[in-house]
């Protein structure tokens, strides 16, 4: 296990020199994938302003500075139309020809921030939607840095209406910028986070910066193989996982379809009143 590690962190060092496009989503927290739009962008960047408060955000001021400018740079790009555009192009063409979707350098955030800040607004919240309290607790376990970012985003926009939406997209989007995109791996991932096996999650996090979440067959054989105690207990709960997502996405489509020939009934009923 300890020769496979140094060798990982060998290849991680000559991964790193090749890539050199920035994610401007991952900065702000966000998924490229799921093309987010403009107002999501917006808030996303807001909530890390304050995220990045020195009355929260522990770290010395050269970091502070550091992630300050990532954030602007970030916001400055995705929030021009033109800009964003252009920068969308390469990022695709980027991972095509780098065949590879996975950005970023560590699976632990190592950012710190104040445990016992108090917002008198969220407190206000809590009171109203007491749920919010269970549903930071689990980004809590993804990181301290997505809880705190989360918190923001819904003082920011006030969908509070939307809380398992909204923890989802930022989940979602964690999972993209330590594990790829790769859907089995992020069931993985997630099962083992929320979980608590952060070490076995660290572990997979070192094989996909490695291969790639491309690779996702070989490498969730080889992580079974290295865990062989945890195939039984998570790959019953990644199957029930990927059953729910696949009977998901058939029910929307089926949605869809209802909808479109609903219209087109809709229009024909029309178009026959008018006719006669």
């Amino acid at each position: 296990m300890t020769k496979l590690i140094k060798k990982v962190k060998i290849l991680l060092c000559n991964l790193n020199k090749n890539t050199s496009v920035k994610n401007y989503y991952h900065i702000l927290g966000l998924s490229f994938e799921s093309n987010p739009e403009q107002q999501l962008i917006e808030a996303a960047y807001k909530a890390l302003v304050k995220l990045y408060h020195p009355d929260l955000y522990k770290g010395d001021r050269k970091s502070l500075k550091r992630k300050i400018t990532e954030i602007n740079e970030a916001h400055e790009i995705l929030s021009n139309s033109l800009k964003k555009e252009q920068y969308d192009l390469k990022l695709k063409k980027f991972k095509i020809e780098k065949s590879f979707d996975f950005f970023d350098d560590e699976f632990e955030d190592k950012d710190l921030f104040n445990n016992k800040y108090i917002d008198e607004d969220w407190e206000i919240a809590l009171l109203v939607y007491p749920e919010l309290e269970k549903v930071k607790y689990t980004l809590s376990k993804y990181s301290q840095k997505l809880s705190f970012q989360f918190q923001f985003y819904l003082l920011e926009t006030k969908e509070f209406d939307k809380i398992e939406k909204i923890s989802h997209k930022f989940i979602d989007a964690f999972l993209e910028r330590k594990f790829g995109t790769s859907f089995e791996i992020k069931t993985l991932s997630k099962i083992l986070i929320e979980k608590g096996l952060n070490k076995n999650a660290k572990y997979l996090n070192k094989l996909i910066k490695v291969l790639g979440s491309k690779s996702e067959k070989r490498i969730i054989k080889t992580f079974f193989r290295q865990f062989p105690d945890l195939d039984e207990l998570v790959s019953k709960e990644m199957k029930l996982h990927i059953s729910h997502a696949v009977s998901s996405n058939y029910l929307d489509k089926n949605q869809n379809i209802i909808v479109i020939f609903l219209a087109l009934l809709l229009v024909i009923f029309i178009f026959f009143i008018v006719q006669g």
